[in-house]
């Protein structure tokens, strides 16, 4: 081992972003005891569902115009990943995408794959927000997690605008949510031909009533995106 590979082994000690212990990423073997797999859930919008048997399409996604073909969201959101997850957003601490990268790297490359995906958009912040926090989360996530998955398909990262600054999410009913993110986002003109006729991947941080997902999945259709497919590292109950 080199002396400089030594040197940043020293300066930089892998921790756990959920507990702060000393371990190697993505979590401790404690916190990752937490993790719970989403499980049955509906195949357009990943809301869990309880009981035995395959997973069925839900009301809402046969009753209203739902924009994604699918959601996929490998984890749960709750215990430790929730942790990890609001050190990343809320404490700004922007390695935890870089620590987190493991937990979604296997499940991204494998919706890539299965969908045929040729770009993957980041649901953006609105400006004050992101000069506020000083990175988007989505992004990062969606980097490192490319990066991890030995993924070329580009990360289109001004695809998506978010145009108004909405009120915070939490707390909020799902019907709240949805009137809360109308016409949030847009796809600039200059920007539309990056996602027009492709199949994009739009990729967040955490998914609870699909409100987010929705608004920003109108707008790339209405841009003329071919297909909306879902990524979110977690789903909320």
């Amino acid at each position: 081992m080199s002396l400089p590979v030594r040197l940043l082994e020293l300066l930089f000690v892998p921790h756990c972003p959920a507990c702060d212990q000393r371990a190697e990423p993505p979590l401790c073997p404690a916190c990752a005891d937490t993790l719970v797999e989403l499980g049955r859930a509906c195949p357009r919008c990943a809301e869990p569902q309880a009981g035995p048997g395959p997973a069925v399409v839900c009301a809402r996604c046969r009753t209203t115009d739902w924009p994604l073909t699918t959601l996929v969201a490998p984890w749960r959101y709750g215990g430790q990943l929730a942790l990890a997850v609001q050190a990343l957003k809320f404490a700004r601490r922007a390695s935890v995408a870089r620590d987190l990268a493991g937990l979604l790297a296997p499940f991204l490359a494998a919706t890539v794959a299965a969908g045929e995906v040729d770009a993957v958009v980041p649901v953006p912040l609105h400006w004050r927000r992101l000069a506020s926090r000083g990175f988007n989360q989505a992004e990062a996530l969606a980097r490192h997690g490319r990066r991890a998955a030995g993924l070329t398909t580009p990360i289109v990262r001004a695809a998506l605008r978010r145009v108004r600054s909405t009120a915070p999410q939490t707390g909020l009913t799902a019907a709240a949510r949805a009137r809360n993110l109308a016409g949030a986002f847009v796809v600039p003109t200059r920007r539309a031909a990056a996602v027009a006729g492709r199949r994009v991947l739009l990729l967040d941080d955490v998914v609870t009533t699909g409100a987010t997902m929705a608004a920003a999945g109108h707008a790339l259709l209405a841009a003329g995106a071919a297909e909306v497919i879902g990524f979110a590292l977690a789903r909320a109950e």
